[in-house]
């Protein structure tokens, strides 16, 4: 929340300053610069976050595998089968 009211904030203060700065209008860098500054604040006052939540993984995720000895399917007629061409 912090960073939105400081983000509004600096673009104000930029506004009325007026000018340019390395090219970019005031208002543009008041912005970034109340935007950084309320991430800041939202961070030390609300933590920085949960930690992600890991869950099993799979080692190895294959649809289709061919490998030397598995067995060969037969078909009649039109039939869907896993495979590459």
């Amino acid at each position: 929340m912090a960073t939105i009211l400081l983000s509004a904030a600096g673009a104000a203060v930029g506004g009325s300053v007026g000018g340019t700065v390395a090219g970019l209008s005031s208002v543009a860098v008041g912005r970034a610069f109340g935007a950084t500054l309320g991430r800041v604040m939202d961070q030390r006052l609300l933590g920085q976050g949960a930690q992600a939540v890991e869950t099993g993984k799979v080692d190895r995720f294959r649809l289709t595998q061919a490998g030397e000895g598995s067995p060969i399917p037969q078909l009649y007629g039109r039939m869907r089968i896993g495979g590459q061409v």
